[in-house]
């Protein structure tokens, strides 16, 4: 494939809306194109929702299932006067390609295509299957990777290779890994600086083989309004919320647990929102906070533990009315990161990203739809790697342009010699 046709690909999803929906729109318009290269590709839907995952295999099926895996939806473009460019307009400036998802992650989804299209133009000889898995709603609940995984379209995954954006840009890493985000060990983290002193390449891209899980939940404090003017009417739901709030900061701060691959749980604690008007007394407030779970405090025990901090802040004060209204939950993921399919990767990253070292296998905070897919098949190998960089979820997302034309190379020979 030309490389500009590799650039339309993106520039066509990047058009794409897919803000928490509407992923169907990029589920059809891969789908036709990988049917015009021959690949036959099914949507795969929720009987509740019009929203479309993608499958599709090539391969000879006499062999290991190796998956590709990413999803279409991209978190909101945020405040527009915060970017320098339309966020749904593919736009090249410097060697950087601008746009909300070329980072996460439809530059990764293109890449896959692409690699599969090639790889079957060229007739490689793969004896196993490639699959494809393309997901809904990843960025809030992981649905569409439950319904694949509920499908059964894990259970004989061997290998997965997913494309979340995993590289740094050189001048950041050192905060990077400052950041509660990351956990490298610290030999190689003295290599990797020491690397980056004569390093000419933009970024280090790394393998996450480990993630925290998540805690999604809101802490509601009922108050009883009253005109401003006589405040001692009514009760201020946010001066307890506040309470509860700095109850439930030092709580996080007490936590004794920590995990040797994922450090500590990350609290985050994200939204408050009270009150109305100007002159009522609140009488509801809302604390909303996204947690991120490490294997030895798992969600369900952390629950129990927070469901007692509300219990006990509701007995300082009569007129204290706290609820825990726990929206959603996964456990972490920690597979090895020396695997058969790490090293493989490894082995073949410096023919096609030149960069300090050879994709050194990293534990981070995010989440992905590994959760899903490795809670159905506990046994499949992990690997996330692909293009783009920290600037996920913020003004001026960007892949490297190069990166981009360059992992394209290296799925496909992933895809070879994992398959050969």
């Amino acid at each position: 494939m030309r490389e500009q046709d590799k650039l339309t690909i993106l520039r066509d999803l990047i058009a794409l809306n897919t803000v928490a929906d509407n992923e169907t729109s990029v589920a059809i318009y891969l789908q036709d194109l990988l049917r015009k290269n021959g690949i036959d590709a099914q949507l795969v839907t929720d009987d509740n929702t019009e929203r479309a995952n993608l499958v599709a295999e090539i391969g000879d099926g006499q062999g290991p299932v190796l998956a590709f895996a990413g999803h279409a939806d991209t978190v909101h473009e945020g405040d527009l006067t915060t970017w320098s460019t339309d966020p749904f307009t593919l736009v090249e400036q410097d060697g950087r390609l601008y746009g909300r998802g070329t980072t996460d992650m439809k530059g990764g989804l293109a890449e896959y295509v692409i690699a599969m299209i090639e790889l079957h133009e060229q007739a490689v000889p793969l004896h196993g299957t490639l699959r494809l898995l393309v997901t809904v709603d990843e960025e809030k609940t992981e649905a569409g990777a439950r319904l694949l995984a509920d499908r059964g379209y894990a259970d004989d995954i061997d290998a997965m290779v997913i494309a979340e954006p995993t590289g740094v840009a050189l001048p950041d890493i050192t905060d990077y890994f400052q950041s509660g985000g990351a956990v490298i060990d610290e030999a190689t983290l003295t290599d990797l600086q020491a690397a980056i002193e004569t390093a000419t390449a933009p970024e280090q891209h790394f393998i996450f083989h480990a993630h925290k899980g998540f805690l999604a939940y809101e802490v509601t404090a009922t108050g009883k309004a009253a005109h401003s003017s006589m405040p001692k009417l009514g009760v201020n739901a946010i001066d307890h919320l506040v309470t509860y709030y700095l109850a439930e900061k030092a709580f996080y701060d007490a936590l004794p647990e920590v995990s040797p691959v994922l450090d500590r749980t990350l609290y985050g604690p994200d939204v408050i929102r009270g009150g109305q008007q100007q002159n009522s007394v609140p009488d509801s407030a809302t604390l909303t906070v996204l947690t991120r779970i490490i294997p030895e405090l798992p969600p369900k025990e952390l629950i129990a533990r927070l469901d007692q901090l509300v219990a006990e802040v509701n007995a300082t004060d009569e007129t204290m009315q706290l609820a825990l209204h726990v929206s959603a939950y996964d456990d972490a993921v920690v597979t090895p990161k020396d695997s058969q399919l790490i090293q493989l990767i490894q082995r073949l990253v410096p023919d096609y990203l030149p960069e300090p070292l050879a994709a050194p296998a990293i534990a981070v905070s995010l989440g992905t739809d590994a959760s899903q897919f490795i809670k159905a098949n506990p046994s499949l190998e992990l690997a996330v790697i692909g293009p783009g960089n920290a600037t996920a979820h913020k003004a001026d997302e960007y892949v490297e342009r190069q990166a981009y034309l360059d992992m394209v190379g290296l799925y496909e020979a992933i895809a070879k010699q994992y398959l050969q």
